[in-house]
């Protein structure tokens, strides 16, 4: 199983979405470019996904999330069996794969600097990386550490940026 790290271009509340205390990613990063498969099509259960603040965010090189996937999912059948999740204006493409997990810490603009032990995650350019599985431990312990519960720890970066994609 791998973990993965991407620079998220903004931060509108739409992805990653947390709803009923769930956190579900997709969206921006099922656009696959070149053929390569994507984040949410290759993350599988206890997989990683780690986002780190891009310059729209107001939080650049900074936590923004970081979720372990318990499931990964069609949206088409995430939306039959969870309907309360189902918003029209935000709906990614039926065959899309949305990431699901109650395992989270989403720091939004509260975003968190990174200890000099894991700057090494930091995504610089588009697309993503893979992180190793040392790293996402000392992640989680540095988490762990700080925050005695999973959960959304502020509000959204960017809420009045558009929630289409761009450059993401």
């Amino acid at each position: 199983m791998a973990n993965y790290v991407y620079r998220m271009d903004h931060d509108t509340g739409f992805a990653p979405k947390i709803k009923d205390g769930v956190c579900t990613l997709s969206g921006c990063k099922s656009q696959a470019k070149n053929g390569r498969r994507n984040i949410e099509e290759l993350a599988e259960k206890g997989s990683w996904v780690i986002g780190i603040g891009g310059n729209n965010t107001a939080k650049p090189n900074m936590l923004i999330y970081a979720m372990e996937v318990e499931e990964n999912i069609l949206y088409s059948k995430f939306k039959k069996r969870d309907p309360r999740h189902y918003s029209p204006s935000e709906e990614p493409k039926s065959e899309n794969h949305v990431l699901v997990s109650k395992k989270f810490y989403y720091f939004k603009d509260n975003a968190l600097e990174l200890s000099d032990t894991l700057r090494g995650i930091i995504i610089r350019g588009p697309w993503f990386k893979y992180v190793s599985d040392e790293d996402i431990d000392k992640l989680k312990k540095f988490l762990s550490e700080r925050y005695k519960h999973y959960g959304v720890f502020g509000e959204p970066n960017n809420p009045r940026a558009s929630k289409k994609c761009g450059k993401c």
